[in-house]
């Protein structure tokens, strides 16, 4: 199995489910589409370094899911523009919280001891939680990437440097000599 000290959460990152070290520590089990690699960091140091790579902070990810309604365990938008939402199924610091990626979680049905979560490319995971937890926190991430998409949407242009119109050219932003603009 592959070993890595980094890793940045991409679209085929499917799932962080946390590992015990020989030595104690916490690694994560990284499940891909097509491999599983095992990484030097705790699920919630994985989560928190990806935000950061894609220009956002943990905290504010957070703060940000709590502001739209999402209070206990939110789901965390970790690259709007691709897609990526991801969701824990305990306490971010609690020592064996999972993490799933929200579009690789296909279907889902219950055990005697929990869950099994049937991903993207026919992988399954057996996770030990309420059947009845894990359909709230699949819901409300879809809830939440949908109100997100939403918001994004309504504010997208056609494209940068598209055709002007007559009206926008006939009018011209000028600098008057107190450093403020006005329309000529």
């Amino acid at each position: 199995m592959e070993e890595k000290d980094q890793y940045i959460i991409r679209q085929e990152t499917m799932a962080l489910l946390p590992c015990d070290a020989e030595d104690g520590s916490l690694k994560t089990f990284v499940v891909e589409e097509n491999k599983t690699i095992l990484i030097a960091k705790t699920p919630f140091e994985i989560i928190r370094d990806s935000c950061n790579y894609f220009g956002v902070t943990y905290s504010g990810r957070k703060k940000g899911a709590v502001a739209m309604g999402y209070k206990s365990m939110p789901p965390i938008c970790i690259c709007s523009e691709l897609g990526i939402y991801f969701f824990p199924l305990m306490s971010e610091l609690h020592r064996n919280c999972i993490w799933l990626a929200h579009p690789h979680c296909r279907n889902y049905t219950e055990t005697d001891n929990g869950v099994l979560v049937h991903l993207t490319h026919g992988y399954k995971i057996r996770i030990p939680v309420n059947l009845n937890v894990f359909k709230a926190k699949v819901h409300r991430t879809a809830q939440y990437s949908y109100q997100m998409l939403g918001r994004v949407s309504q504010f997208r242009s056609a494209g940068y440097g598209s055709a002007v119109s007559e009206e926008q050219s006939a009018s011209r932003l000028m600098v008057n000599e107190r450093g403020t603009y006005y329309i000529d």
